[in-house]
């Protein structure tokens, strides 16, 4: 099965997202079946990793103004959440 990619952006300090611990992200899928739902963004539960190898896909991180870090991170998605953004 071919890698997954998402990214994500990162809006507080880099050093404060926690590692290997479930947590709530907002991810925008860049490698779907169909290329009609990229960049299709999607709430879910992940663990992650700033080792590139610890978990199944790649996660892109993108800094609050949108600049791409140099180095990919590794994500499992545990569970996608059926949740509307608040306004």
């Amino acid at each position: 099965m071919a890698k997954k990619e998402y990214d994500t952006f990162v809006l507080s300090d880099l050093a404060s997202v926690p590692e290997e611990q479930e947590i709530e992200l907002i991810v925008r899928d860049l490698t779907p079946a169909d290329r009609r739902y990229k960049y299709r963004s999607t709430y879910v539960i992940a663990l992650v990793s700033r080792s590139e190898s610890k978990y199944p896909d790649r996660l892109w991180i993108r800094l609050g103004r949108g600049q791409l870090q140099e180095k990919p991170w590794s994500v499992k998605i545990l569970r996608e959440l059926d949740k509307v953004p608040k306004g």
